[in-house]
């Protein structure tokens, strides 16, 4: 009575199965999928931080991140940070909140102004075309390009300056706005702050005390803090914590019931279907213990299958979401499907051992009459 019973009960309605795996696998879809968006806001958040190849980076006194702050520092202080911390390599950018419009389109975006010498601070994926070389040339990125049917060769007008697109990023489609890469010295004379700086980018040699370069810093350069790049990623993450973590939250507790709902719903539908079936094996001598293993057996068999087809499901969706909507980046990581699949796989087991209480207290005698 143990696996081929279970295996004849699971492939005797066909139908019944199919229909029961794509209910636990569209249900674990829709739990995965939302956690895959909530990484996907912090990593996208974040990107720009965590693909910068630095060491430190410094800031105003009292910024602590690369969003929702107004870091300006003096681009002559170049080489004081330089020295202090005895970096192999410095370079800095120019950061604005800008509007950027194409018709009678307008999108919030975020202008970056880097050394295309040393290309620190610039673009790290490129999609189409290359990076920016001189002060009359833009890289967008990729999604922001798309919407605005803007394409490499195109020539646009940002801050009253006209400007030819060489290139279109990737992952720098970030929640709050995607962001266009100009020269530094386009950004100082387009932003009319000449030899202002925002953030600089220090890369120290290899096994060098980063906590001590950074008190360096923050010692001998006044108006300055010196910070690693995680708590500036730290940092980005908690602006969008206090304004969207709530909500998210809430969505992923309602998808997580309603997913948990539709699983054990599911189970306990294809148990209470077959309740009759169970009642003759107790007629004939099986045990509540017997019954509740089978059921244990069918039950993890169904959801096993919706688990396989759920995982599929989730990196398929997330792929087709961020190929025709790029601005969207959904993060899947393994560890949320396996704790996703675990927590499905324990209700749907209780679930499914809810209308054996039913069944155990069965007169045998009622089920053949019946």
């Amino acid at each position: 009575m143990g696996v081929p019973l279970a295996r004849r009960n699971l492939l005797h309605e066909k139908g019944k199965l199919l229909l029961s795996v794509l209910g636990v696998g569209a249900a674990l879809t829709l739990i995965v999928l939302l956690l895959g968006f909530r990484e996907g806001l912090y990593s996208t958040l974040s990107a720009y931080v965590d693909n910068m190849d630095a060491h430190l980076i410094v800031a105003q006194t009292g910024v602590k991140g690369f969003f929702a702050s107004n870091s300006a520092i003096p681009a002559a202080i170049h080489d004081d940070i330089d020295a202090a911390s005895g970096a192999v390599e410095t370079g800095h950018i120019l950061v604005a909140d800008i509007i950027f419009t194409v018709g009678a389109t307008k999108t919030p975006v975020l202008l970056i102004g880097y050394n295309p010498d040393t290309g620190m601070g610039g673009p790290w994926s490129l999609g189409q075309g290359r990076g920016v070389q001189d002060d009359d040339e833009v890289a967008l990125d990729l999604w922001l390009a798309q919407r605005n049917g803007i394409a490499v060769g195109d020539r646009l007008e940002l801050l009253g300056r006209p400007f030819t697109v060489v290139g279109l990023t990737r992952e720098t489609a970030s929640w709050m706005s995607p962001y266009i890469f100009i020269s530094q010295q386009a950004a100082e004379d387009a932003l009319q702050m000449p030899g202002g700086a925002s953030f600089y980018f220090v890369q120290l040699a290899e096994g060098a005390d980063i906590d001590a370069a950074a008190r360096a810093v923050e010692a001998q350069v006044p108006g300055v803090d010196a910070l690693r790049p995680s708590e500036v990623a730290v940092a980005d993450r908690e602006v969008l914590a206090a304004v969207m973590e709530t909500p998210i939250v809430v969505m992923l507790a309602i998808s997580a019931i309603i997913g948990v709902a539709v699983m054990g719903l599911t189970a306990y539908t294809a148990v209470a279907d077959r309740r009759r079936d169970y009642g003759v094996l107790k007629a004939i001598g099986a045990g509540r213990g017997r019954l509740n293993r089978l059921v244990a057996v069918e039950t993890i068999c169904r959801a096993a299958l919706g688990f396989v087809l759920g995982a599929g499901l989730s990196y398929l969706s997330a792929w087709l979401i961020m190929t025709l909507w790029p601005q969207f980046t959904i993060v899947i990581r393994p560890e949320s499907v396996a704790l996703a699949g675990a927590a499905a796989l324990g209700m749907t087991v209780v679930a499914a051992l809810l209308p054996i209480r039913r069944v155990a207290a069965i007169d045998p005698a009622l089920v053949f009459k019946a």
